[in-house]
């Protein structure tokens, strides 16, 4: 039986000591260079305002590590999930694998690399190899065959790269087959089963000496310490920034925006600076690896606007580097010289963007922060705002009309007002589109006939409700959206409110993420979580079952930025309809093109967002499409108009199918 010692082999076996000491000082000096280009990328992080991100921090780290060793959000996307995966495990275990290597050959009486050890490393670090190869090759065939939109423009560093490291690898495996075979082919050597069989067609050819197995190991080592020196100057820089982006991710729901520090005494708003952004926000720049997946998710992009949150994201690292790595005057080297306004006012901060990226950059806020600047500091906004942010500041509702109507929807539906009242369980919070919008007037109602079907208790504000501000707020002008909050907060404080329900998910996201940051928290549901709830318990009985096929819309408000999903598709089938769901659904759903504040602005490049989400519905031939959001459902109502199909399929809300029902 053979010795467990001789089965190993001596690391640096045919290596010269010139070699050797080239390897220490060309290995610490690549280390060293790639710590020293990080470091640089956190001084100029550190030169963005401070924020405060480490908060749960075993949480955070918790969740970093499922996303990064379990590639939980990329391999969403199968085949380049499958392709990173494989690439990140082979390169992961081949580095684990080297330290190993390292610690056996230079620290003195530590000796465990022989025996049942040996044999396992090294069959695990030749099919780490292996993966690594096949990871490499199907990067390569979609980059340089299928070409996807979503990459281009490609980089030069992008094969680079791949290239560099299947160098790695494939010297790695020449240098293991000629050692094998000049060593005449050990039977313990089998357990590297890549290099044993690589070495016999090597051994045939009379590849198989000490000449040429030193010759692969320095092709090998130089590639290696390139690739290392490579890091911190090229994507590969991702290998460090994007864990840490996604550990210091924003614990919140999407989009919430953080308002302007001291707004009042403020002398600027928005960007001005790019070192305004926080040190998260800068960081987020270097960890784009410009994979693209935000860009084939956007609407904007889709539907041939300007705006590409990959592009975005990459024109703001160009300025960042620019002016805090470069230090080009602030005054000449401005955001948006790089940056078009009609890309900014393309987004409709639907988070699609923020729910693909994998290192869960934030997108939202900093398209928010831009378009501060340009509406409040230089009020460069397109014309149709002048006359909607007008309508807010007159008559607190983005249609302008008179605030003193704004409970005349309510004419003979007894509904209580709190200034009557003074306390319910519940405000009905009804929104500007439920108080003006004569087709949603029609919902408010029906989620009335609910209400007082299951003896909630529940009262209104009547004429003292002003907008919740969200148009303001994600259009850009802070200051308005502060005076409705303040204001709005202040009232529902003085009626000790704690309960509040929505038909509309912008009132929702604004009053339960938002308020919050002016004193008013409050426990705040949206009327489809307390129908599916009222349903649960009993509360309410349907009198009669529905018939049909729908399609259910996904509210990007309600969805992806507060992962409300099951509830509405519940209560379709507690209804007894037949759902079906479109191509694009739950976290991947497709924006009608409303939010962000295009509701009130006119889509002038490209195809309609909603005729395009219309055409995702009318392919599945539904009898019917149900929604939760007053502005979906008039986008929806839109599209359908335009394409003559308004009187063929029936749009409802949620809660008009369940008050049908409940007759």
């Amino acid at each position: 039986m053979i010795n467990p010692q001789e089965i190993t082999r001596h690391v640096c076996w045919n290596i010269p000591l010139l070699f050797k000491i080239l390897v220490y000082v060309g290995g610490l000096g690549t280390i060293a260079l790639a710590v020293w280009s990080v470091y640089q990328r956190v001084q100029i992080w550190k030169k963005g305002r401070e924020e405060d991100r480490k908060d749960n921090l075993k949480e955070r780290l918790i969740f970093a590590a499922k996303n990064v060793f379990f590639h939980t959000r990329i391999l969403k996307d199968q085949y380049p999930g499958i392709m990173h995966l494989a690439i990140f495990w082979g390169f992961l275990v081949l580095l684990i694998g080297t330290i190993l290597v390292a610690i056996e050959a230079d620290v003195p009486f530590v000796h465990f690399y022989y025996g049942a050890f040996y044999l396992l490393v090294s069959l695990a670090l030749d099919i780490a190899g292996l993966v690594l190869i096949i990871g490499i090759c199907m990067a390569l065939y979609r980059r340089l065959k299928e070409k996807p939109d979503r990459l281009q423009p490609e980089k030069a560093e992008d094969n680079l790269i791949l290239y560099l490291l299947l160098a790695v690898a494939v010297t790695g495996f020449l240098t293991e087959a000629v050692r094998i075979a000049a060593q005449g082919f050990p039977k313990f050597e089998l357990y590297s089963i890549v290099g044993f069989i690589l070495a016999i067609p090597l051994n045939i050819v009379g590849i198989n000496g000490t000449l040429a197995h030193r010759f692969f190991w320095f092709i090998h080592m130089v590639c290696s310490f390139a690739f290392i020196a490579y890091i911190g100057y090229s994507k590969l820089l991702h290998i460090v920034v994007t864990p840490a982006s996604i550990v210091f991710r924003d614990r919140r729901s999407y989009g919430v925006v953080d308002p302007i520090p001291d707004m009042e005494e403020a002398e600027s708003f928005g960007l001005t600076k790019i070192e305004e952004l926080s040190w998260k926000q800068l960081m987020d720049l270097d960890a784009c690896m410009r994979c693209g997946r935000c860009q084939e998710a956007c609407p904007a992009h889709s539907t041939d606007k300007p705006l590409s949150p990959k592009n975005l994201i990459q024109d703001l690292k160009e300025h960042m580097n620019d002016r805090l790595a470069k230090g080009k005057d602030p005054e000449e080297c401005t955001p948006y010289q790089k940056i078009s306004d009609d890309v900014l006012w393309a987004c409709t901060t639907c988070a699609a963007c923020m729910e693909e990226c994998p290192a869960y950059i934030e997108h939202i806020d900093k398209i928010v922060e831009m378009r501060r600047y340009l509406s409040l500091m230089e009020g460069r906004i397109p014309e149709e705002l002048n006359q909607t942010f007008r309508n807010m500041e007159n008559n607190y509702n983005p249609w302008g009309v008179g605030f003193a109507n704004r409970a005349d929807w309510a004419e003979g539906l007894d509904i209580p007002l709190l200034s009557e009242n003074g306390s319910a369980e519940y405000l009905l919070w009804v929104g500007c589109a439920g108080a003006y919008d004569d087709r949603y007037k029609k919902v408010l109602k029906a989620l009335v006939e609910i209400l007082k079907a299951a003896n909630i208790d529940f009262a209104i504000l009547g004429t003292e409700e002003k907008c919740c501000g969200d148009w303001a707020r994600r259009l850009g002008n802070e200051y308005l959206f502060w005076m409705m909050a303040v204001e709005n907060v202040e009232v529902l404080n003085g009626y000790n409110v704690r309960k509040v329900i929505t038909a509309c998910p912008h009132g929702y996201h604004t009053l339960k993420n938002e308020y919050p940051q002016f004193g008013g928290n409050y426990q705040v549901i949206h009327h489809t979580q307390l129908i599916a709830q009222l349903l649960e318990e009993g509360k309410i009985s349907l009198k009669k079952s529905l018939e049909g096929t729908f399609t259910y819309h996904d509210s990007c408000y309600l969805g992806r930025h507060n992962g409300i999903y099951d509830e509405p598709r519940k209560i379709l089938q507690r209804l007894g309809l037949s759902l079906k769901e479109m191509e694009k659904n739950r976290e991947k759903g497709f924006c009608c093109g409303a939010g962000g504040g295009r509701m009130w602005l006119e889509e002038k490049t490209g195809t309609r967002i909603n005729y395009v989400r219309c055409d995702h519905a009318l392919a599945l031939n539904p009898q019917g499409i149900a929604t939760a959001c007053p502005f979906c459902l008039t986008m929806f109502d839109d599209g359908l108009k335009a394409k003559d199909k308004i009187e063929e399929i029936q749009l409802k809300d949620i809660a008009e199918l369940v008050a049908e029902a409940i007759k």
